[in-house]
């Protein structure tokens, strides 16, 4: 994947270094990033003071054309979490009239970028805002195609974090360019003798992991794949001034990212300082299963008693049982990753320097147990990680929370990328009732409770089904917390997917994809309504459509059994779960 005009000239050129000043007015507590429109991390530095003189240095570039600054929060309740973007242009005669902002450097500047005072623009409750320059920087890129949709000044992404922008002005992006588009110079690896792109540089092969590292968790186009230029964590596709890496809703088309299906597996572009290649996958998910006996563990904002969400029992929760997954980085324009790295901007439970990861895990992640301080689990393959973290009502992970990631690879080169979650799950799903009929249901009763090593529990029903029977559930959704800028404080998660997992057994079925339902009746994150909870339906005819099938035929065979209810985002993302135990007859 190759980066975009305005130069493609530039492109092929060899790799400049970019020093950013500016001096930040307001933005103590605040961390300055400079993103490259890949999304690439070329710098970063934290203001500590109310008025300060900061300096970015970028590493050797072969495009600087779509970067931005970009501000993480770094102290107080939204510490590690995405505040907003700097303004460095604008439209019009007046920032505080500007419906056209401008937030990108354009590509043909001076290595030394002087944007003068940046003063912040804190909205709603602080959590987040924006940085406008005192004047309108030379370098900035004022073409149609990099104009941000803004209100009186602000981007129209700023307060909700791209959840409510809008439609897009244009398709923007300066990230990556389609075979066939204008290049230069013509007759290069990648710029065909008539001036066109045709493929990315050759190298090695595509998508060749380095030695020792599994090929699974990436995807087909890790390196040099042609990809939409708004589709990277630098691009901004719906221009409400968010990149995508921070944006919830980055289309701008009134559905949230985790619950879009046409939301593209996040990518960041590099290059290695004398030309542009390669797209990256860089994913962050959380997982959060209860799967203890009795249904111990298991928590919604419909529950009742000990099962009922409230911010003290999701930090227990939380602690003892979610993990954060990050995808690994195999190879960057052309060379293995030798060692990769990770860290939190600023999240108050990650680590603030760069911690080495080992190796991934036999998932071929890197799946993070944050209240252990342990990547990968208990057992031989696991490491330490970080500090052991026990969560509290105040300061439960968000998807805005920011991470970065550096690579190492064997030509000697080190790259960054950050990103965030997007959202967490802080609920799992809830089975209320069952039927064997649909006609019929038994309730299961969480107010009765037995004390046990595991927390409250129940005494769980015994649950009969026979291999031709359609085993009906009531469930509740799971739910993540109110943004900031929402009402409320529980989403009940619309637009997911429903899915049986049977995990167990030997040989065991796995997750049971003919069965999975997606949620057509809540299509969008909806404030919970306490009075009236919402109630979904599952109909898995699990004996027909999961045992005796191919590719694995396992054997229906009456026993105990268990399977968990496993709900995904349509779009990308982890999972929640609840284990469900019966007994096949």
């Amino acid at each position: 994947m190759a980066l975009a005009s305005p130069v493609a000239a530039a492109v092929h050129s060899f790799g400049k270094t970019y020093t950013v000043t500016a001096t930040v007015k307001g933005g103590k507590n605040l961390t300055v990033l400079l993103i490259s429109g890949s999304g690439r991390l070329l710098a970063s530095k934290k203001v500590t003071g109310t008025s300060q003189s900061i300096t970015l240095k970028s590493p050797a570039t072969a495009s600087i054309g779509g970067t931005s600054l970009q501000l993480v929060n770094s102290a107080g309740a939204s510490k590690g979490a995405y505040f907003g973007p700097v303004t460095i242009g604008h439209k019009g005669s007046s920032s505080a009239t500007a419906s056209r902002v401008y937030t990108r450097l354009k590509q043909t500047i001076s290595t030394s970028v002087k944007l003068g005072t940046l003063t912040i623009k804190k909205v709603g409750a602080g959590k987040q805002g924006y940085a406008v320059a005192s004047t309108n920087s030379s370098s900035a890129d004022t073409s149609v195609d990099a104009q941000v949709s803004a209100s009186k000044g602000r981007p129209t992404g700023v307060g909700t974090f791209g959840k409510t922008s809008g439609v897009a002005i244009k398709s923007y992006g300066v990230s990556a360019t389609a075979v066939g588009d204008k290049c230069s110079p013509a007759g290069t690896a990648t710029c065909g003798p008539d001036g066109k792109e045709i493929g990315p540089p050759s190298g090695p092969a595509t998508n060749t992991p380095a030695t020792g590292q599994p090929t699974n968790g990436q995807p087909a186009t890790q390196q040099g794949a042609v990809i939409n230029k708004d589709e990277t964590l630098g691009g901004d596709a719906d221009d409400d001034g968010i990149p995508n890496a921070f944006d919830v809703n980055d289309d701008g088309d009134a559905v949230l990212d985790s619950a879009d299906t046409s939301t593209p597996a996040p990518k960041a572009a590099a290059d290695n300082g004398t030309a542009t290649c390669g797209a990256v996958d860089f994913k962050i998910f959380t997982n959060y299963k209860a799967t203890q006996s009795g249904y111990a563990g298991t928590i919604n904002a419909y529950g009742v008693g000990a099962f009922k969400a409230d911010r003290a029992n999701i930090a227990s929760t939380i602690t003892k049982t979610m993990s954060m997954v990050f995808s690994p980085i195999t190879q960057v324009c052309g060379s293995p990753v030798t060692h990769s790295y990770l860290k939190g901007v600023d999240v108050a439970y990650a680590p603030s320097e760069y911690q080495e990861l080992q190796k991934p895990c036999n998932t071929g992640d890197y799946q993070w147990l944050i209240g252990a301080g342990k990547m990968c689990g208990f057992d031989a393959s696991g490491f330490s990680f970080g500090s052991a973290y026990t969560f509290g009502a105040t300061d439960l992970p968000t998807g805005q929370d920011t991470f970065s990631m550096k690579v190492d690879t064997a030509d000697g080169k080190s790259y960054e990328f950050t990103s965030s979650p997007g959202f967490v799950f802080v609920t799992h799903p809830m089975f209320i009732a069952y039927s064997n009929d649909g006609t019929t249901y038994k309730n299961i009763d969480y107010a009765t409770t037995i004390t046990s090593p595991e927390g409250a529990r129940i005494n769980e029903p015994t649950i009969s089904v026979t291999q031709t029977q359609t085993l009906f559930l009531k469930v509740y959704r799971p739910q993540r917390l109110a943004m900031d800028g929402e009402t409320g404080d529980f989403y009940d998660l619309g637009g997911f997917k429903f899915t049986p997992d049977i995990p167990n057994g030997n040989p065991s079925v796995g997750k049971c994809d003919a069965l999975t339902s997606t949620d057509t009746v809540m299509t969008s994150d909806t404030p919970i309504d306490t009075a009236n909870p919402p109630v979904m339906i599952l109909q898995w005819a699990i004996g027909s459509k999961c045992y005796g099938v191919p590719p694995k035929n396992i054997a229906w065979t009456p026993s105990p059994s268990d399977f968990d209810i496993q709900v995904e985002p349509s779009g990308p993302g982890g999972n929640s779960a609840q284990k469900i135990r019966i007994t096949l007859s």
